[in-house]
């Protein structure tokens, strides 16, 4: 059986004998009206099943209270962190969000920004996608609404920005390794030509660099983006005619496939091998012993990102613009039984 048409705003009036204004801002809750007008309103509107229409309302104030979130790799825990922290946080303030996940697919990515703007969104969060599209820069440096780059941002663009520095999280790892007495570090990376993968990796050199140890280049694994592309890697590492005492892989992906690499060649970690990872995986409580990580401040960049971007929609209603912002937040060292000091 078919439904029959949606109630209309006349109809509730004429239920709750009031005129069309007084249902208006009442429903709207945008002008003065009795307790008692407002209670035979709002009965009304629930015997009918009335609701606002959504559209026409946002056409009347300028606003949807839809915020697009642009997601680089669903299948990427971290970023599911930042998800679930970002939809809380702003559900808190009243928005609403569109999730797209663009699976690192720049074509996809495209798609789902002329969506979100399609829909009038109030403003745009974006983790890019590692690579980009043709006028993908101009798109977002014209955005009609605010926008916010997020964990990765797009070099050249004047856009708000929420990241980790990079820099930082490598040289953590780089002290620690060190202080530790480790001299043969190996890396498992993605590519140097993307800036996170870069700077982690410039934080190790340097890291290790002012330590006075020099980061054996044959032991750099470049160009890994997978799992499985992270365990032969490690494989390559550990058939090393000089095996590294420690390695550090840059993403969840990678020590996966490294711990899987590990497991299948009969070594022992941490007596064998020492392990760091970053960020905190969802598997970390099944592995024994506990992943030695350096993780990124996922509730305060979620926090950050939200409490900027809804503060350039509020100034952008009242006409207010300013520099772009780019706040870099830092990681911290989480010591756990994966590393332990060299063996002599």
């Amino acid at each position: 059986m078919s439904a029959g048409p949606l109630p209309t705003i006349h109809e509730v009036a004429r239920l709750a004998g009031v005129s069309v204004a007084t249902v208006s801002k009442t429903l709207n809750r945008s002008g003065k009206v009795s307790e008692l007008l407002q209670a035979r309103v709002n009965a009304a509107a629930r015997k009918l099943g009335y609701a606002p229409h959504a559209s026409a309302r946002s056409l009347r104030s300028g606003a949807t209270r839809i915020l697009g979130l642009l997601v680089a790799d669903l299948a990427n825990p971290y970023f599911l962190k930042l998800v679930e922290s970002i939809e809380w946080l702003s559900s808190a303030a009243g928005y609403s969000v569109i999730l797209c996940n663009s699976a690192e697919d720049p074509e996809r990515e495209e798609r789902h920004l002329a969506m979100l703007l399609s829909q009038r969104a109030d403003g745009v969060i974006v983790i890019p996608t590692r690579r980009g599209w043709s006028g993908r820069q101009a798109a977002l440096a014209d955005l009609p609404m605010p926008g916010i780059l997020v964990d990765r941002r797009i070099e050249g663009l004047d856009l708000d920005s929420v990241t980790t520095d990079n820099v930082a999280l490598g040289r953590l790892a780089a002290e620690h390794l060190d202080d530790l007495g480790h001299r043969r570090i190996a890396v498992i990376m993605g590519s140097p030509e993307h800036q996170i993968a870069r700077h982690r990796l410039d934080g190790l050199r340097s890291g290790l660099a002012s330590r006075g140890t020099t980061l054996d280049e044959r032991l750099i694994e470049k160009d890994n983006f997978s799992e499985a592309a992270g365990h032969a890697a490690a494989m390559r590492l550990l058939r090393h005619a000089q095996r590294p005492t420690a390695i550090f892989a840059t993403n969840n992906h990678l020590s996966l496939g490294l711990l899987r690499a590990i497991a299948e060649s009969g070594l022992t970690i941490p007596d064998d091998l020492s392990v760091i990872a970053v960020d905190e995986p969802p598997w970390a409580g099944l592995v024994r012993p506990g992943m030695t990580i350096v993780t990124q401040p996922s509730e305060a960049i979620a926090q950050t990102t939200v409490s900027t971007l809804l503060s350039r929609v509020s100034e952008g209603r009242s006409g207010v613009e300013g520099e772009a912002r780019s706040i870099q937040l830092q990681p911290a060292l989480v010591v756990r039984g994966s590393t332990a000091a060299i063996r002599t």
